[in-house]
């Protein structure tokens, strides 16, 4: 498959992360060897698949530490390669306080980490629960990390390196939500979610600030369906449950799980 085939199916933005991967998979068939990537979202990684998958001779593996991840790392390599877990680099650490009872958000963790100079793609998912706040980094970074992150907030932290086997992931906990729309137009659903105006959401859309399964979305129109992801920047994250019929005004009822 041409280059230019394989470009003209992403929009603008995305276009230099395309032209990387796909360099990136020419250096594996010219070299024979892998090329590792930093931590890429969903959507990245869907690329990634797509380009891979339209060279016969090219692999694929992803790994975010856990069975769920959200962001991970990705091996492309020969297709005869023989892979190792190891070589995809992920260092895990665990938050611990002087306090045993402190409390912290994801937000609070990730503003932590970018503001000790990482960049976002050197580390993935940030799991916090009740009982364990825990993050994953790329290996080549977890010296210096361990070194520079003394304090989230005001609460002074430390580091705990951790095996795989002890990351505690998060169970996903949704507010529900449950009213009725003329169509599922998602400038109408995200502004019902989060209780903004319509022509203030048109703008954020427009704007460039609303994904759908992790891609931006500008079109005002565009039509959400069941199992659908959409966030919107600095508010959140809701997915579309059901659609649970028609109502006797010809309204669609429909059902979302607000992330909380």
């Amino acid at each position: 498959m041409g280059i230019e085939h394989i470009l003209n199916h992403y929009r603008k933005e995305e276009l230099p992360f395309v032209e990387r991967m796909i360099d990136s998979c020419e250096r594996v068939l010219r070299n024979h060897q892998p090329i590792r990537t930093d931590f890429v979202d969903p959507r990245q990684k869907v690329i990634i698949e797509n380009i891979v998958n339209s060279y016969m001779d090219l692999t694929m593996f992803f790994d975010g530490g856990y069975e769920q991840a959200e962001r991970g790392r990705v091996l492309i390599a020969p297709s005869y390669y023989i892979f190792d877990q190891e070589e995809l680099g992920l260092h895990f650490f665990q938050i611990l306080g002087e306090n045993k009872f402190f409390e912290l958000t994801h937000q609070n963790v990730l503003g932590a980490l970018l503001n000790i100079g990482l960049k976002r793609e050197k580390f993935g998912d940030i799991l916090i629960t009740d009982t364990t706040k825990q993050f994953i980094v790329a290996s080549e970074v977890a010296d210096y990390v361990r070194m520079e992150l003394k304090q989230i907030g005001k609460t002074k932290i430390y580091l705990e390196s951790i095996p795989r086997n002890q990351l505690n992931p998060p169970s996903i906990q949704y507010e529900i939500q449950q009213f009725s729309v003329s169509s599922l137009r998602i400038d109408a659903i995200v502004a019902q979610v989060f209780h903004q105006s319509r022509s203030k959401v048109v703008e954020w859309i427009k704007g460039k600030h609303v994904k759908v399964n992790w891609q931006i979305i500008d079109q005002v129109d565009y039509k959400l369906e069941v199992g659908d992801m959409v966030s919107l920047r600095k508010f959140g994250r809701f997915k579309l449950l059901e659609e649970e019929g028609i109502t006797k005004k010809g309204r669609m009822l429909i059902k979302v799980g607000k992330i909380i």
